[in-house]
């Protein structure tokens, strides 16, 4: 464990920043639709935040993926799929913190932990307020609900488990952010075998 916080310290954090950032913005976004008094609006600036947070964020895990992937070859990293969702546990551990704050201050009737708990959610998580607060179950909104935030870490987790997989793989969902070459830098068939049997021979 302490040889993978020395390796993904720095991408972790910067995972974390993401998120701080765009949670930022997402509530920013959402108090300047909530004043519109137009939930519709709200529900669907809340949604774009999200998008983009997660679109953000499988850029991030994916270079991270494909980072690692020279080292997977030579042997000198293990590939293990589920490292993407290691790094999500550790630049998520803010909002699990803030999950147990709002359970215990719910359960235990300590009105400041909650507090602090909710607090921690709008610094952390701004970006899903606008959902939590639309969308309701028995007339009830989302955001009282101490359940729902242990659950709004996942698709951050998913979405860095499949990018990190995708990176690692080399494996691109668009052609965006793959370099185009003119035909003359382009390699030949020859050399592309020549390199293969090179990297065949370097696994040995």
């Amino acid at each position: 464990m302490k040889a993978f916080f020395e390796r993904y310290s720095y991408e972790t954090v910067h995972l974390f920043l993401n998120q701080i950032v765009i949670s930022m913005f997402g509530f920013a976004l959402a108090m300047a639709t909530a004043k519109a008094d137009n939930d519709t609006l709200l529900l669907w600036s809340s949604i774009g935040s999200i998008v983009f947070y997660l679109s953000l964020l499988y850029g991030s895990a994916w270079k991270i993926g494909a980072k690692d992937k020279l080292s997977i070859e030579y042997g000198k990293l293990t590939f293990k799929p589920f490292r993407g969702i290691l790094l999500s546990l550790i630049a998520n551990s803010l909002n699990f913190l803030m999950a147990i704050l709002i359970t215990l201050g719910v359960f235990c009737g300590l009105n400041s932990l909650e507090s602090v708990g909710r607090l921690i959610a709008l610094l952390s998580q701004g970006m899903y307020q606008g959902i939590l607060t639309v969308i309701t179950v028995n007339r009830e909104s989302l955001h009282a609900m101490w359940w729902v935030y242990f659950l709004t870490p996942i698709p951050a987790m998913l979405v860095t488990f499949v990018a990190y997989i995708a990176g690692a793989k080399d494996f691109h969902m668009t052609k965006m952010g793959i370099p185009e070459f003119p035909e003359s830098d382009r390699p030949t068939r020859k050399e592309l075998k020549e390199q293969k049997k090179l990297e065949k021979e370097n696994r040995k």
